[in-house]
Parts: C-alpha cells; sequence; structure tokens
C-alpha cells in the first residue's frame, strides 16, 4: 500500500506536463491521464518522437479511435504512410462487410467495440500494420485491436505508444514507445 499522488510530472526532452493521477479501480489502482487530444504542442513532439520510431518497412497505421487521435495525423504527416482508424462506433458510411470486435479497456468501463470497414480492410491486409495509441496499460485495446487487424489479413504488427504503463518497471514487451508510466496501488 503507498500513497497515491495527486499529479504525476511527463517530462520528455525538456517538454514537461503535469498528468492528473486518477482512480480506474477506485480504492485500489490509478493511474496518470495523458490528455492529447487538446494539447497541440504535446501532441507534435510526441508524434515526431514516435514517427522516428516507425520501422522503415512499415505500410500502413492504424489506431483506436479515442482521445489520441490526433497522434496519428503527426505520425502520419511524419512518415507519409496511409492511416486507418479503428471506429468505436459503427458508421452509416462504412462500406460493407464491417469487421467488429469487442474490447475491455482501463480507461474505458465495460465492453466496447471497433470496427473496420471493407475499404480499411482492404487497405490493411497483406501489410505490415504499425499499430499506434498513447499508453499500453492493461492491454485490453491492443488485444482486441490485433485480432481486429489480423481478421482483416494484416501480415504482421508492430506495437507503438508514446508510453507504457505499469507497477514499477512493468513494461510491456515488444511495444515501441518514449515513456513508461507508473500504476498507483492504494
Amino acid at each position: 500500500m503507498s500513497d497515491v499522488p495527486k499529479t504525476y510530472t511527463f517530462s520528455i526532452d525538456g517538454l514537461t506536463r503535469i498528468l492528473p493521477v486518477v482512480a480506474v479501480v477506485p480504492g485500489k489502482v490509478s493511474i496518470a491521464v495523458l490528455k492529447l487530444a487538446c494539447d497541440s504542442e504535446l501532441t507534435e513532439h510526441l508524434g515526431k518522437k514516435l514517427a522516428r520510431l516507425v520501422p522503415r518497412d512499415a505500410e500502413v497505421l492504424v489506431m483506436p479511435d479515442g482521445k489520441a487521435q490526433s497522434l496519428l495525423h503527426v505520425v502520419q504527416r511524419e512518415t507519409g504512410l496511409p492511416a486507418v482508424l479503428a471506429r468505436k462506433d459503427r458508421k452509416i458510411y462504412m462500406a460493407e462487410p464491417v469487421l467488429t470486435t469487442p474490447a475491455v479497456s482501463i480507461t474505458t468501463p465495460g465492453k466496447h467495440l471497433f470496427h473496420l470497414d471493407a475499404e480499411d480492410a482492404a487497405l490493411i491486409a497483406g501489410r505490415k500494420a504499425v499499430l499506434l495509441d498513447d499508453v499500453v496499460s492493461s492491454g485490453g485495446t491492443y488485444d482486441a485491436m490485433k485480432a481486429l487487424l489480423f481478421a482483416a489479413g494484416v501480415r504482421e504488427v508492430v506495437e507503438m505508444a508514446v508510453g507504457t504503463e505499469g507497477v514499477g518497471d512493468e513494461k510491456r514487451p515488444g511495444v515501441l514507445a518514449v515513456h513508461h508510466f507508473p500504476v498507483f496501488l492504494h
């Protein structure tokens, strides 16, 4: 049992943000919340840093719909790779057939779905994809996204995020990341 701070100082290459620490399992587990959606300076900085880590033989970028979506635009611009966004909501304009997979994540209460339409699936099929997100914690989102990508016929998936998250130095092996965020146990 440890004292849980109210904030976490995230600093990378001289750019610093004070992140709120929020309980994701009340009374048991708290995490620092990285909010990229409305922080263009941080998103730009991290997107450029991640773009340099994208393998040279990567062929497409893929990201789950969510609060870090602006990161995808920066990495796409910097790499010149095509990009696909897996939607949380099925849209009327999505080309059939639409592939769907359930997901459970530490920051989204309950189960939710990710959807890829036929056009996006065709862009992914047979290619090496970089699966991009802000933070990988429990791995629920990545596991669901990988299942969706393999259902679409992807050849290989490279996992990439701004950060991994875990207790102490417990990092997610295989995830290309630039930071490790602590998990705070109550």
